[in-house]
């Protein structure tokens, strides 16, 4: 913290904020105003840098002082960064962040981080009526007139979780049905991400749209869904002229694993250049390591 008050704060200052004690995150809290909003925000875009490099590092605490910060800047940052955090204090203040604050980023990031507990709560109840309130909530942000456009298709997307609840489902066939590409593109990823197979033949016609935005969603669905007869088609757009599709379509393949997979990432690695090979080896290896998992489960 002396670091930080002298306008310091390198690599090795910052990590001495992991784990904080109780006691140490009130004194930061007390303190953090005090600095000025440079060392604020190099320190916590530090702090997310750390997190991505190393896992002994725990910066919770701190970045929890940030998510408060007087700087939009400063707290979309800190929402980012907190992206390996679990924690149920961490939802409440997501949702008082995607509710209530003033800037349209701030809030479209809380709802992004908002997925990661939608995804989970979804792993124990698809239709989310084991943790209505955030269900609700993320229903509410997309039925709100008021909310920003941007803020309405991170919740669409982040809602997809509960894929098996009816107004869900209607929801995300409505936003499909939009005129507006973006939300088409946004109910896709809630197609994926609802992991649930009735999306299907929507998700397979969209591989073929000439639209690389509406591609690169139908993509990341297919691969989420999971369907090895989709397998053909992706490995086709491994060769897309958009790269974004290209990349996504190898990541898909691996996401889904299993024999065919593995045989057509095969063969994108063996006539890939050299800046995709790493790319394909890695979707390989999970694709692989999927294929082992269905041999001994058979």
């Amino acid at each position: 913290m002396a670091a930080l008050a002298d306008g310091r704060g390198g690599g090795a200052d910052i990590a001495g904020l992991s784990d904080l004690s109780r006691e140490g995150r009130c004194r930061l809290t007390v303190a953090w105003p005090n600095y000025d909003v440079t060392t604020r925000e190099a320190a916590v875009r530090r702090m997310g840098e750390l997190v991505e490099e190393r896992v002994d590092l725990i910066f919770g605490r701190a970045l929890r002082v940030a998510l408060d910060d007087a700087s939009a800047t400063i707290r979309q940052l800190a929402i980012a960064a907190l992206w390996e955090d679990e924690g149920d204090d961490l939802r409440e203040s997501l949702l008082r962040l995607a509710i209530t604050d003033p800037s349209v980023d701030v809030r479209g990031e809380a709802v992004r981080a908002l997925g990661a507990f939608a995804d989970r709560a979804a792993e124990v109840d698809p239709t989310g009526d084991d943790d209505p309130g955030l269900r609700d909530a993320l229903l509410a942000l997309v039925a709100e007139p008021d909310t920003s456009y941007v803020v309405r298709r991170r919740a669409l997307e982040a809602v997809g979780a509960f894929g098996g609840h009816p107004a869900v489902q209607s929801l995300i066939a409505d936003a499909y049905a939009a005129d507006d590409q973006s939300m088409r593109a946004s109910a896709l990823a809630a197609m994926g991400r609802s992991l649930n197979a009735r999306w299907l033949p929507i998700v397979v016609a969209e591989l073929e749209t000439d639209e690389a935005e509406l591609r690169f969603e139908a993509v990341r669905a297919a691969g989420l869904l999971g369907d090895d007869r989709i397998a053909p088609e992706l490995a086709v757009l491994a060769r897309d002229a958009d790269a974004e599709v290209r990349f996504e379509a190898v990541n898909a393949l691996g996401r889904i694993g299993g024999r065919i997979s593995v045989r057509l990432l095969r063969m994108l690695a063996a006539e890939a250049s050299n800046y995709e090979v790493e790319l394909i080896e890695a979707a390989l290896e999970e694709a692989e390591s999927l294929e082992d998992v269905l041999r001994v489960g058979s």
